[in-house]
C-alpha cells in the first residue's frame, strides 16, 4: 500500500497492461495546440500555453507526493523560461475533493505553483476511459515503460516537445528534480540523455504500486 491507501492513488485498475490499454490517438501532435482545456470555466486553446517544450502532470491535491511534485514543477517553470507546465486535476480514481478554483488557489497557496501562462492548472477533466479529454487519449497512445498507456497513478509526468511529440514519461514519484536534465535538453531542442537506472527503477516501483 502506498502509506496505507492505496487506493486514493490509483487512477485505474487493472495495472495488468491490456491491449485497450494503447488506443489510437484522437488527435496527432500537429494538432495538438488546436484543442482546448478548460480552465476558469472557458475552453481555452492550448496554443495560449504553447512553449518549447511542455510538462502535462494529473494532480491530487491530497496526494501526500502532491508537495515534492508540485515543488518541483515549480521550480523547473521558474529555472526554464521556455518551458510550459500543465497541471491537470481530476475527479476519477479518488474524487478531488475541491473545486477546480479551489484547487488552483491551494497550488498558489501552498507551493507557489500557478504563474500563468507558464504553470498553469486546468479545470478538472477526466483522464482515463471513454471520457478521457483528448489531450490524454493522445498521451495514452504512449505507453510508459511497463507497457501501460493508460494512466495508473497520480502525478504521471509526460514530457513533450514544442511541436506536442511526447519525449518521455515518468512515474508519480519522479518529479520534476530527477530528469531536469531531460527538460533542460528538449527545452533546448537537444536529444534527451539516455533513460537513468534510477528512471527505471523508479517505473519498476510504479508498477508495484500500481497493482497494490
Amino acid at each position: 500500500l502506498i502509506n496505507g491507501e492505496a487506493n486514493k492513488y490509483v487512477i485505474n485498475t487493472p495495472a495488468v497492461p491490456q491491449a485497450a490499454d494503447v488506443v489510437r490517438p484522437a488527435i496527432k501532435s500537429s494538432k495538438l495546440f488546436e484543442v482546448t482545456l478548460p480552465f476558469k470555466g472557458n475552453d481555452v486553446p492550448l496554443s495560449k500555453f504553447k512553449g518549447e517544450a511542455h510538462l502535462v502532470v494529473n494532480i491530487k491535491m491530497d496526494d501526500p507526493v502532491a508537495g515534492p511534485n508540485f515543488n518541483a514543477m515549480r521550480f523547473v517553470a521558474a529555472e526554464y523560461p521556455g518551458l510550459r507546465v500543465w497541471a491537470v486535476p481530476t475527479d476519477q480514481g479518488y474524487m478531488e475533493p475541491d473545486v477546480s478554483e479551489l484547487v488552483r488557489a491551494k497550488a498558489y497557496q501552498q507551493f507557489n505553483f500557478g504563474t500563468y501562462p507558464t504553470a498553469v492548472v486546468f479545470d478538472k477533466v477526466d483522464v482515463v476511459g471513454g471520457t478521457r479529454h483528448p489531450l490524454y487519449s493522445y498521451l495514452a497512445s504512449f505507453p510508459d515503460p511497463n507497457g501501460v498507456g493508460r494512466l495508473s497513478l497520480n502525478f504521471e509526468k509526460f514530457l513533450l516537445d514544442g511541436d506536442g511529440r511526447v519525449l518521455r514519461r515518468y512515474p508519480r514519484k519522479f518529479t520534476a528534480y530527477d530528469f531536469e536534465a531531460d527538460i533542460a535538453a528538449a527545452v533546448s531542442g537537444k536529444k534527451l540523455p539516455p533513460p537513468s537506472s534510477a528512471f527505471k527503477a523508479a517505473w519498476v516501483k510504479a508498477a508495484s504500486d500500481a497493482k497494490k
